[in-house]
């Protein structure tokens, strides 16, 4: 018997798969023109680091103002310039917080905390708070100081909002309010409070008029 071949198709290979890593990376694209202008015109700030060293300019004023010597011991010859609060507690290169000294003392204030303690007593009565500070600082410094007055004024006129209330509820108790209490009043919405305030006020009147209060009192909002 004759062997017979059966016809078999041919295999067409499956092209290969390319993993993500084999793909061509995106090209970049171009920042555009008015991106590439705020970039040129941006000058960045100094680093904290760079802040707390002092300026050629401001050395050259504390040594003018030494006049040579060193201010703690009157003495030797001014040789370095001292950061009086230190700069590891965020002492600025300021004037206000320069002191020309001599090797020697320089050396022997970094380490003593009295005598370090000593001269700041002496710039803070001469400067006055934050003498250390620099610009950056002063900003910052009375950006939180003005956010706080503003959570100060917010929490003041809420108190007032609620003193109505609060002293109707204090008349009818007998006593202060407690602190949950009063967390209780300052969560009403104003619109809740001004008829939490006007209901309650109704019905104290309606009990002094059926004379559970005295006849001349009289509560109002």
């Amino acid at each position: 018997m004759t062997h017979q071949t059966f016809w078999k198709p041919q295999k067409q290979e499956k092209p290969k798969k390319t993993s993500s890593l084999g793909q061509r990376k995106k090209e970049k694209k171009e920042v555009s023109p008015l991106k590439q202008k705020i970039f040129v015109d941006h000058k960045p700030g100094k680093s904290s680091k760079q802040r707390c060293e002092f300026p050629a300019s401001v050395i050259k004023e504390l040594i003018a103002e030494a006049d040579g010597k060193c201010s703690h011991c009157k003495t030797a010859p001014d040789s370095t310039t001292h950061h009086v609060m230190p700069r590891g507690r965020k002492g600025r290169g300021v004037k206000t917080n320069g002191l020309r000294l001599c090797g020697m003392c320089h050396d022997i204030i970094q380490t003593d905390e009295e005598l370090l303690q000593y001269w700041i007593s002496v710039f803070w009565n001469k400067y006055g708070d934050y003498f250390w500070f620099d610009e950056q600082d002063w900003n910052e410094h009375n950006h939180k100081l003005n956010k706080q007055m503003e959570l100060e004024k917010v929490k003041e006129e809420r108190l007032q909002q609620i003193e109505p209330l609060a002293d109707l509820i204090i008349t009818a108790a007998g006593r202060d309010l407690r602190a949950k209490e009063i967390r209780f009043l300052e969560s009403l919405e104003t619109k809740d409070l001004n008829t939490f305030t006007a209901m309650f006020t109704d019905a104290l009147n309606g009990y002094a008029a059926q004379g559970s209060f005295h006849q001349n009192d009289r509560f109002e909002d």
